[in-house]
């Protein structure tokens, strides 16, 4: 697809999401998903009854602060923590203050009482949730990664795409038939202040 046709179906989309921003292309698309697990970073978990999806995708917001109590990894969070069963993210104040002065969109908070090893709150952290969405992925467009084979269903494949109108114009979304977090370019940028 030529630029311009990309463009003229994004401003064509981009009526019925309410969306004014320019579609930045795939190229610029990334997965947002956590590091493997290892000591090197800070985990904690969230009780079981927790709706993970649902707080995931900023569909449910508690009414008082989750309990994240450390699971493993290094005894005190960094500015990013993670949970372990899910991809929770809870952000410290200062990286919750970097999306805000960046104007990052796609985001918002929960209340949260993170524990470090000790049982000691760790003050100001929240966790992450992801309200920015596009469509469905279209999972025909993206090539499968080497060594996958097309009739396993959780192949892995080489891009993400999805229909450009469907886009919201946020910067952290999610597709509207999954959890993958995706992120645009500028995203990481700001990740060099971190």
């Amino acid at each position: 697809m030529r630029s311009s046709d990309s463009e003229r179906n994004y401003q064509r989309g981009s009526a019925l999401t309410g969306n004014t921003k320019t579609f930045p292309g795939f190229d610029h698309l990334y997965y947002m998903q956590q590091a493997p697990m290892g000591n090197k970073c800070f985990y904690a978990d969230l009780a079981d009854d927790t709706p993970e999806y649902e707080l995931l995708r900023g569909e449910w917001t508690p009414e008082g602060p989750l309990c994240a109590n450390w699971g493993m990894g290094t005894p005190e969070p960094e500015d990013i923590a993670r949970g372990r069963t899910v991809t929770w993210f809870y952000l410290s104040p200062r990286v919750q203050e970097i999306f805000r002065n960046h104007h990052l969109t796609g985001w918002s908070t929960y209340p949260l009482a993170l524990r470090n090893k000790a049982g000691e709150i760790c003050p100001g952290y929240k966790g992450l949730s992801i309200t920015g969405r596009c469509g469905p992925i279209d999972e025909n467009k993206g090539a499968l990664a080497p060594g996958e084979s097309p009739d396993d269903c959780f192949a892995e494949r080489v891009g993400i795409f999805f229909d450009e109108s469907s886009w919201d114009g946020a910067d952290f979304f999610y597709p509207t038939d999954g959890v993958r977090t995706l992120a645009f370019r500028r995203n990481l940028q700001v990740h060099i202040l971190l």
